[in-house]
């Protein structure tokens, strides 16, 4: 812990910056880092399977040109959406609950996921900063905050105090006392930073327990998929976080989730 936790930390700091200084003060070019980040995962997918990316990289430069272009556009993000879910419940279906020694992660598959869960779950970021019905920038800082916590009072008190593996063929270091360590620890944050959105006490706390719930379901996902393919981590590329697809796998989910959810009550 004593030699990963600093380059997580250091890592993770980049990364934030990054995402706050451009999401606030260059919209234009949050909206391409987004694009950057679904595209590094979806290599990443790829190298994994030892599958050719060429076709996926022009379909994904495509996808998120329309996703550009129409981002003001309520009834095309619900259409992702309800493609996105009903693709979701397909691949809970395969991962988990289909004979795990008959299946392949040939081109067609790893296409679908590439496009169906992680381009169109990473698309829900301009969608959600770009919207006009509330302050967009400020719900999805709102939202990364909440997140990277849960993530990090998740990793601590399950190092502190973790002994129950919760998915031990699958995420062997996620323990129930982290999960609802940060679990809890996250909803007392989120009540305390909740007046920097204009949601209410019981709209902050449900958002913020849509947001845990999703970003771990996203997390086990991508555990599941790395386990198919015998792999640790998607990459090296990020110091103590291992790859791109290691690090946005919580906000695939919990992005578009939160996007329904502020649309039902805006």
């Amino acid at each position: 812990m004593n030699k990963v936790f600093p380059q997580r930390i250091g890592t993770g700091l980049i990364y934030a910056i990054s995402l706050f200084v451009s999401l606030f003060f260059i919209p234009n070019l949050f909206i391409f880092i987004a694009f950057i980040l679904a595209l590094a995962a979806v290599l990443e997918l790829h190298h994994m399977s030892e599958s050719n990316p060429i076709f996926m990289i022009l379909c994904l430069s495509l996808f998120f040109g329309s996703c550009f272009f129409f981002r003001n556009n309520e009834n095309f993000a619900l259409s992702l959406i309800v493609i996105f879910f009903f693709f979701f419940i397909f691949l809970v279906f395969i991962l988990f609950f289909s004979n795990q020694q008959t299946l392949e992660f040939n081109a067609p598959l790893v296409t679908s996921i590439s496009l169906f869960y992680i381009s169109i779950g990473m698309s829900f970021l301009i969608f959600i900063a770009e919207n006009q019905n509330y302050e967009g920038a400020i719900i999805l800082g709102f939202i990364f905050l909440i997140q990277w916590s849960n993530d990090s009072f998740s990793y601590l008190i399950g190092k502190w105090l973790g002994k129950r593996i919760l998915f031990p063929s699958i995420s062997p270091k996620k323990t129930l006392e982290g999960y609802v360590g940060g679990l809890i620890c996250t909803l007392l944050f989120a009540l305390f930073i909740g007046n920097l959105v204009n949601l209410d006490h019981l709209q902050v706390m449900t958002l913020a327990f849509l947001i845990c719930l999703c970003g771990n379901a996203g997390d086990l996902m991508e555990s599941k998929i790395k386990r198919l393919l015998g792999k640790k981590d998607s990459s090296q590329l990020l110091p103590g976080h291992g790859g791109f697809f290691d690090r946005i796998d919580s906000i695939i989910l919990s992005v578009p989730i939160s996007y329904l959810f502020l649309h039902l009550i805006y």
